[in-house]
């Protein structure tokens, strides 16, 4: 709380002055003239010393009152800032150190000694604050784990446990490193977790390869036995890339097999493909097209490019195959047509010679 305190103002310190120097020169004369040399000097000394007074008075008191301000505002930061997740020792230290500063704000004659009351009332704020928002920090991270879709029931008990510690832990560096000790542990059980699912998952299909499923298999195990959090997330993060590599050859033999299958699947249209193809009856110019259809078959690499090609195929087959059989058609009338007019000219023939 702040003194009734009012420093001499620089109105009256211009009066002080004004008054002063009056005094010495209505006064030089008789100094002179009725004053003995040693009275002078006292004089002299009396003059300075009444205008010295306001002006130290002066100077003391806004000393006195920059460093009263000065400690308040610690003061009020300090108030905010032991509100947070502050240690049990720096709260005792904060409370031992405040015991006095009422008593220190009122002092009159040593204003360095508010000032050097509001620099440690300062430090303990700053620490206060920097133990709070790590401490926050920390707990952000450990809500974060505590969602997680991988975590077990004793890993999230455990951050539960240290949670409810943070509005009554002892020392800051203590129960911060062991937080993130445990927080470091649970984030390597819950990649192990996962990458373990993950490897169950792989090690089911059927089309995994034997070298890739006997790696994967070794490899859980190695995970599972391991204890601390540095070989966990190591072994883990091995896990997960070897189960993304089994993948990878998971999907080539299935594409594989599916390439087979198409290519399987395609060669009855290019068995047809190649008897149109054979055929006096199919047009030149549906023969090329086949060929480059069927060309494009067996060229393709990939299941759904044989797919593609072999649907290109079909369509196609399907107009070659009429026009062909029409042809076909023509040429067995026309065939018909030639034989019975020659059978008939045969008849009018044997006709004429009976007769």
């Amino acid at each position: 709380m702040m003194s009734n305190f009012n420093p001499i103002s620089p109105t009256k310190f211009k009066r002080y002055r004004k008054k002063f120097n009056h005094f010495v020169e209505s006064s030089a004369k008789n100094f002179r003239e009725n004053t003995t040399k040693t009275k002078k000097v006292l004089l002299i000394g009396a003059a300075v010393l009444s205008l010295s007074m306001p002006v130290g008075y002066y100077i003391h008191a806004n000393a006195l009152n920059e460093a009263r301000n000065h400690l308040i505002q610690a003061e009020e930061a300090l108030n905010q800032n032991k509100q947070g997740y502050v240690s049990k020792e720096t709260t005792e230290a904060i409370s031992r150190e405040t015991a006095d500063t009422a008593k220190i704000k009122e002092i009159w004659l040593h204003p360095q000694k508010i000032e050097k009351e509001a620099q440690a009332l300062e430090a303990l704020s700053k620490k206060a604050a920097t133990e709070s928002q790590s401490i926050e920090e920390l707990l952000q991270q450990a809500q974060t784990l505590s969602t997680d879709k991988n975590i077990s029931p004793t890993d999230k008990k455990l951050l539960e446990s240290y949670q409810k510690q943070a509005n009554s832990y002892q020392n800051f560096s203590d129960y911060k490193s062991k937080f993130e000790e445990e927080m470091f542990l649970v984030e390597a059980h819950n990649s192990r977790t996962e990458a373990l699912n993950l490897a169950e998952e792989t090690l089911k299909d059927k089309d995994l390869p034997k070298e890739n499923r006997n790696e994967l298999d070794k490899l859980v195990k190695s995970t599972k036995a391991a204890k601390k959090s540095d070989a966990i997330k190591d072994l883990a993060n091995e896990l997960t890339e070897k189960v993304s590599t089994a993948k990878l050859r998971i999907q080539e033999v299935k594409e594989a097999r599916a390439l087979k299958n198409a290519k399987d699947k395609a060669q009855e249209n290019i068995s047809t493909a190649e008897k149109l193809q054979a055929s006096v009856y199919t047009e030149a110019t549906d023969k090329t097209e086949l060929q480059k259809l069927v060309k494009a078959v067996n060229q393709a690499k990939t299941s759904k490019a044989v797919e593609k090609a072999n649907s290109d195929l079909a369509t196609y087959l399907t107009g070659a195959k009429q026009r062909e059989s029409k042809a076909a058609e023509q040429a067995a009338q026309k065939a018909e047509a030639k034989r019975q007019a020659e059978e008939k000219a045969a008849q009018e023939a044997a006709r004429k010679a009976q007769n």
